[in-house]
């Protein structure tokens, strides 16, 4: 079994992850050394896109556009 180590935000969230190991669906393992790892890194800044949308040209806009309502309406959607 892989053994992933994640962040639990809060005390709500280890109760779920208590109720999970309850009905077998995941195993806790407590590690006192978890507790000296360093906090994640800050997420990265979200990328900026206006300058590439931009840099198209018209027709490929259009293309695109094209392209994308054709494959939105290619699944059925009860919405």
């Amino acid at each position: 079994m892989p053994l992933v180590l994640i962040e639990v935000p809060d005390e709500a969230a280890v109760e779920l992850l208590r109720h999970q190991k309850n009905v077998h669906v995941v195993g806790i393992v407590t590690n006192p050394a978890a507790e000296a790892l360093p906090p994640p890194a800050a997420a990265p800044a979200p990328r900026k896109w206006a300058g590439a949308l931009a840099a198209i040209s018209t027709t490929s806009a259009e293309e695109w556009d094209k392209h994308l309502h054709e494959i939105r309406n290619e699944w059925e959607r009860d919405i």
